[in-house]
């Protein structure tokens, strides 16, 4: 299973974390994030649900959900309201825009697909609860069928878009076009991750249907609160766990190779490494300092540590520092 994870290669870059130390799978990671951060998610997804109306203000809830699991996700602290309901009102013009064009579009693309679908087998009527008798059955033609494919198959790439578009609203000063665009093409660059995220999330989604589909009040309660408050932060922190090493290779890396300078506080908040210039160095250091001779400690001979020993306290300061949730 960690290998199936392997390919988001996630690492924890920043002060604190030693550079040498050997790195724990991807899966192992993501895992210790979902433990630690859990609650935080839940409330989270608590205000998704509340701010979440599809056609008004879905780009909205997307807006803030993201940049909370963003932050989770690279293993940095938010708190989680305030940074909610800030990212929403920075960037509250293109989220509306964004999430208003996803519905629309998503819409078509689903209404194309159902028409083309009960029409060539009436018979998924009764499938779902209704009839099929006075239905009118499509005699599918070579047409039909490419048409059909060709809808589906943009179903399919532009719910891959969508898993990045927020994160290019709230992370890059991008315009629409921009934003759809280079969706666009990390969907495509990115699709082995991609591929591994929607096949994760099919799953949860088919799991999820039929617990609901179970004819027992607690169940379907428990089945709806699933589907309200936890599975749309775990979608979004899987999603974003997914995506950055995709977005860092294309976008990221290739900016501040040619403006080392720019941004830096962005690069902290996204959990890139960032070399502190002279300036911010002086300005850290203390105005005054005691000069005065300190006494020097008695001489004594260290013990000696086993390699076992050695091995059992770097252990336990590496589980103590995991579980520092605000460290940054």
């Amino acid at each position: 299973m960690a290998g199936l994870f392997s390919m988001f290669d996630v690492t924890r870059e920043g002060p604190g974390v030693n550079k040498n130390a050997p790195q724990k799978r991807s899966f192992v990671v993501f895992l210790g994030i979902l433990r630690r951060k859990f609650w935080k998610l839940l409330l989270a997804g608590a205000l998704f649900a509340v701010v979440n109306l599809p056609l008004i203000t879905r780009g909205w809830a997307d807006a803030g959900l993201t940049y909370v699991t963003r932050a989770f996700s690279r293993q940095k602290h938010a708190f989680v309201k305030e940074d909610f309901f800030e990212t929403i009102r920075k960037n509250r013009k293109q989220a509306f825009i964004c999430g208003f064009i996803n519905f629309v579009v998503t819409a078509l693309l689903l209404y194309n697909i159902t028409y083309y679908l009960f029409g060539m087998h009436p018979e998924l009527y009764e499938v779902f609860g209704g009839s099929a008798e006075g239905r009118s059955v499509l005699t599918p033609t070579a047409i039909d069928y490419l048409v059909m494919g060709c809808t589906f198959a943009g179903y399919v790439y532009f719910t891959v878009m969508k898993y990045y578009i927020p994160f290019l609203v709230i992370t890059f000063d991008l315009s629409i076009k921009q934003i759809y665009r280079n969706a666009f093409i990390f969907s495509m660059a990115g699709l082995k991750n991609n591929l591994i995220v929607s096949l994760i999330l099919i799953v949860a989604y088919v799991l999820l249907f039929l617990l609901l589909s179970i004819n027992n009040a607690v169940i379907y309660l428990l089945g709806m609160l699933i589907w309200l408050l936890v599975l749309p932060p775990l979608r979004s922190l899987l999603i974003q766990y997914a995506i950055f090493p995709v977005v860092r290779r294309l976008m990221i890396d290739p900016y501040y190779e040619k403006h080392p300078d720019a941004d830096k506080q962005l690069r902290r908040d996204l959990g890139l490494e960032v070399e502190a210039t002279p300036q911010e160095s002086a300005a850290s250091a203390p105005v005054f300092s005691d000069e005065a001779p300190q006494p020097s400690a008695p001489s004594t001979l260290p013990r000696q540590y086993s390699e076992q020993e050695l091995r059992r306290f770097n252990r336990k300061r590496t589980q103590a520092n995991q579980e520092d949730d605000d460290t940054i």
